[in-house]
């Protein structure tokens, strides 16, 4: 069934006579903003795209390449859902039993966006374990996340519980709302909201942020790395791990609303606290040191990622100048001349060649975003996303590897005994969400459907909002599928498409 789009938009303008369908940088300090980028859909590219650029290659790389590790065995947790945090290169168990919630999180990440994708029961299921083991065992009464617990569940408590872990903790739960629309895991997400949005909790009043983290008892805040400032990462993090996902498709108007402006809230403190010169710098007291903590392309490029999907949601656009006048600098300094990202900035105009895996992706999936309104990205995101399956992709056991050198070469001989590939910051989040990201853009720029996965109670699947991840789009078709029962419930699949992504 056609249904209006998820996004109205005014007429979509392609100022390309002046600036490039984007607004390309200009000089003229008579740019209005009414000259700069427009949001909207774009045709089709006019030519066959390359592999590199096919969503069809990005799902096959999620099945072939990054889905044998997270359904490896020792992946699974005991019970299911207690997933472990380290792992061996092969997939194997490490010794370290203890877990980390926010990896919890972005593991049942991994099984919810894997199931958006391929319709695949057995992840659902999976997805539905990790939510079931992050709220009934992980989670604490008050709500809160604790920084670590044992392979029982017991918390083992280091004095804080930070925004950032917090974050990481609730994205599973929202990746598990996305896809199945549980009244469950909304309330939780809700409360978490609430939890980092209470000026008596997380939330600085006066300065409009978060704080970076709290006291164990949640009574005072507490300066995460001894910086004597705020991090960048406090404000991010809660956007892209699960407010920017959800918001859009809370049952409750006002909800909705209220994360909008939250949303709005952190970015403008990214912007006014944390920007300087195009960067946006890890520590607020910091900026202008290079050697700083998250002084890297990863952060900066996630941020104006980030603020640029906030903007294409809020009628005035307030982000959009911000945009027009730095987004593509700091794109083109971020790139490689052998065809690969960099890592990260070391000062003015220097550089660090090589890059990580997480800093990779998230320079990808901005320049797959920006290439759905400025052809000028395509020809380097083939570039990079084709090093990103030739350099990055295990060569043995599947998922990818930490990160690179310059020339592409492991930057490491990690030994099979290695948890280089699952530890207390690297899981499936960032690989899979590269994956999502370049499905669908892949799709959009071929001019065809992108298809995703939803399962929802009966009485829901024909009138649910389904969103084509963080991106805007029209849907054109829902097929209901099969009713069976996940965990507690019982849940109908639907297949959801999707044109004019952007």
């Amino acid at each position: 069934m056609d249904k209006a789009p998820l996004f109205l938009t005014a007429a979509f303008a392609i100022a390309v006579s002046v600036f490039g369908s984007f607004g390309c940088s200009s000089s003229d300090d008579s740019k209005t903003d009414d000259d700069a980028f427009a949001y909207g859909p774009r045709d089709p590219v006019a030519r066959e795209l390359p592999a590199e650029l096919r969503g069809a290659t990005w799902l096959a790389h999620l099945e072939d390449d990054l889905l044998p590790y997270w359904t490896h065995p020792d992946a699974l947790g005991e019970p299911e859902g207690n997933f472990p945090t380290e792992r061996y290169m092969d997939g194997t168990s490490a010794p370290n039993h203890a877990r980390r919630p926010r990896m919890l999180g972005r593991q049942t990440y991994v099984y919810a966006m894997a199931y958006a994708l391929s319709g695949e029961p057995r992840l659902l299921e999976l997805a539905d374990a990790g939510f079931r083991y992050l709220l009934d065992a992980v989670r604490a009464p008050d709500g809160s996340w604790p920084e670590q617990i044992s392979s029982g569940g017991t918390p083992i408590s280091r004095g804080v519980k930070s925004a950032q872990d917090t974050a990481y903790a609730t994205m599973g739960l929202a990746a598990y709302y996305f896809v199945t629309r549980s009244a469950e895991a909304e309330t939780a997400i809700l409360a978490t909201r609430d939890l980092l949005f209470d000026p008596d909790r997380y939330f600085d009043s006066e300065r409009r942020r978060i704080h970076d983290a709290m006291s164990n008892d949640l009574s005072e805040p507490r300066d995460m790395f001894n910086a004597q400032g705020s991090e960048l990462v406090a404000q991010l993090d809660p956007i892209n791990a699960f407010m920017l996902l959800v918001q859009p498709t809370l049952s409750d108007a006002d909800r909705r609303q209220q994360f909008l402006d939250d949303m709005t809230t952190l970015a403008t403190a990214m912007r006014e606290q944390f920007w300087q010169d195009g960067i946006y710098w890890g520590v607020d007291n910091q900026k202008g040191s290079y050697g700083a903590r998250h002084v890297d392309f990863g952060h900066t490029l996630k941020a104006y990622w980030m603020t640029l999907q906030i903007d294409k949601r809020l009628a005035a656009t307030p982000f959009r100048r911000l945009l027009d006048d730095h987004i593509h600098t700091w794109v083109d300094r971020a790139y490689d001349d052998a065809g690969r990202w960099k890592r990260r900035m070391l000062g003015p105009d220097r550089d660090e060649a090589g890059s990580d895996w997480w800093i990779y992706a998230e320079a990808d999936q901005l320049a797959a975003t920006l290439s759905l309104i400025d052809d000028r990205y395509l020809s380097r995101l083939e570039q990079t996303t084709g090093h990103w399956m030739s350099d990055y992709v295990a060569p043995e056991y599947s998922e990818v590897i930490p990160s690179i050198n310059p020339d592409g070469s492991p930057s490491s001989d990690w030994p099979v005994t290695d948890t280089a590939k699952c530890n207390v910051w690297k899981n499936g989040y960032h690989s899979t969400e590269h994956a999502m990201v370049l499905y669908l853009v892949g799709q959009a720029l071929a001019g065809e459907e992108a298809r995703l996965y939803f399962a929802v109670e009966a009485d829901a699947a024909e009138d649910f909002v389904a969103r084509p991840y963080f991106f805007e789009g029209r849907e054109v078709a829902r097929i209901p599928g099969d009713t069976r029962r996940v965990g507690t419930r019982e849940l109908t699949q639907v297949e959801v498409r999707f044109r004019d992504i952007f």
